[in-house]
């Protein structure tokens, strides 16, 4: 976590893999300015005089309302989450595969995605300019309980960068999960690193057929 106080105080944190901003608008400081001391000057008292006495006067009395009592609005602290903004922001982790359909059991499946390695993005709250750098892993879930963690964005046929084969026939749902990492820098000062993990994910499904044997003469 860290701060940059001079106009507002920011904090980036990540929380259950979603990147949360907080800002608080920091008040400036009143000058203050010393009022110069005046030295008391010593006036000669007046010679005490005859007045006659004052006559007696009625005295008046006037009802005052009491003024309402104005309570000081306290400013609170303004939190928020641009994590909803920054995930329409992330590139998107399409899923690809060949074959789209007639997969069979025993034979490889490839996988690949469309989405960038990096992602660059400059962002602003409470007047402060937040500079995003990222980078990407991919973790593939199959859907059989195996994994594969990866930078690779794998590639269509002919290429086999990213593979799987399932061992069992049926409709197995998989996905892939994108973890964003990197650092970020506020109003063009030093690169801080972020503390965890952004994470998207997407999933889908697929269907495994069996193989059967078939003789002819």
């Amino acid at each position: 976590m860290a701060a940059d106080c001079s106009k507002a105080c920011i904090d980036l944190t990540v929380e259950n893999g979603e990147l949360v901003i907080t800002g608080k608008r920091i008040a400036p400081k009143p000058k203050y300015t010393p009022r110069p001391i005046v030295k008391p000057t010593l006036k000669p008292s007046p010679k005490p005089t005859l007045t006659p006495s004052p006559k007696p006067t009625r005295k008046v009395t006037r009802q005052v309302k009491p003024k309402p009592r104005i309570t000081p609005v306290r400013k609170k602290v303004i939190r928020k989450s641009l994590n909803d903004q920054i995930r329409q922001l992330l590139p998107t982790a399409n899923i690809h595969l060949q074959p789209q359909s007639g997969a069979l059991v025993h034979e490889p499946v490839i996988f690949w995605t469309g989405s960038p390695h990096n992602f660059k993005k400059s962002l602003y709250l409470l007047d402060v300019k937040i500079d995003l750098d990222l980078t990407v892993k991919f973790l593939w879930l199959w859907g059989d309980g195996t994994t594969l963690g990866t930078t690779s964005l794998g590639a269509p046929f002919p290429a086999f960068e990213i593979t799987h084969t399932y061992a069992q026939a049926g409709i197995h749902r998989f996905s892939l999960s994108s973890n964003w990492s990197g650092r970020y820098r506020l109003d063009g000062g030093v690169w801080q690193q972020i503390p965890g993990v952004i994470t998207t994910s997407k999933s889908t499904q697929i269907q495994i057929r069996q193989a059967r044997t078939v003789f002819t003469s």
